[in-house]
């Protein structure tokens, strides 16, 4: 009997590329729409909440891409 280690499942990369367009819309929404949400609830002029947590959810979108990026690269 031999010892086999198991082998590790390859992570499709087209599949991953082609949807983390979705993935990073979906983030930047999320954010644009707490942003609204908070604006409208604390009233502030200039939507600043919708501008700045907009920002952070492409900073948190790039983020998240890089880090996939750098996970498919190390598993190769």
């Amino acid at each position: 009997m031999k010892d086999r280690k198991p082998e590790k499942k390859k992570v499709n990369k087209w599949l991953v590329f082609t949807s983390m367009p979705f993935q990073m819309g979906i983030t930047i929404y999320v954010f644009y729409w707490l942003g609204t949400f908070m604006d409208k609830k604390y009233q502030v002029e200039g939507e600043w909440w919708m501008k700045g947590l907009t920002m952070l959810g492409v900073v948190i979108s790039l983020y998240q891409f890089i880090r996939q990026v750098n996970y498919i690269n190390k598993n190769e």
